[in-house]
């Protein structure tokens, strides 16, 4: 009897109510540009960034890695989130381009890209490059997103970097970038 309540309860392990989002609404978050909202179920903090006027966010909360798991990791998840704009041009639409563009830089630093994922709706571009690093050992979410607002084009970068125990092999981190960040664009009828 013993057993079968312990398999019927299964389930409920799994769902770790200490890693289920609060409702979006309750989020804080700021504006990157007029328009452009980041939200993150966790601490945002703003920094100046210098000449452009445009904020730096920085965001960072607690994660679980193989929560699903009976041995869940704990981990942190840190980000940093930068907006840029300027006139569209149709030629600097293209978010794979601009990675193409420093991934040598980057591979020379150190990060080594494991996947890519492209996803496009609308006036909304988005590419992530999910990676690792060996020196300190972490994994990371690149993510270049471009969105179209009329004769406006907006560039946003999130870089987010998990650090965890050793006891987490390859963590699937694209899925975290996910659940805990968001980006609302008043311009589209499409958040990200």
């Amino acid at each position: 009897m013993a057993l079968l309540a312990l398999i019927l309860a299964a389930p409920a392990l799994a769902q770790n109510p200490a890693m289920t989002p609060r409702p979006l609404a309750e989020w804080p978050g700021v504006e990157l540009v007029p328009g452009v909202a980041f939200q993150g179920d966790g601490a945002v903090r703003v920094e100046p960034s210098g000449e452009s006027g445009l904020p730096l966010v920085s965001f960072w909360r607690p994660v679980l890695h193989d929560e699903a798991s009976r041995y869940p990791v704990a981990g942190r998840m840190d980000c940093r989130i930068a907006a840029s704009e300027g006139p569209f041009e149709e030629a600097a639409f293209d978010p794979a381009a601009r990675h193409r563009a420093v991934a040598r830089q980057r591979r020379d630093e150190g990060f080594i890209d494991s996947d890519t994922r492209a996803a496009s709706r609308g006036q909304i571009k988005t590419f992530d490059v999910i990676g690792r690093r060996d020196s300190p050992r972490s994994y990371y979410v690149l993510s270049y997103v471009m969105a179209r607002d009329g004769a406006r084009l907006i560039d946003i970068r999130r870089n987010c970097t998990f650090i965890f125990g050793s006891a987490a092999s390859r963590p699937d981190v694209l899925p975290l970038v996910n659940r805990y960040t968001h980006l609302s664009f008043a311009f589209a009828e499409q958040d990200t």
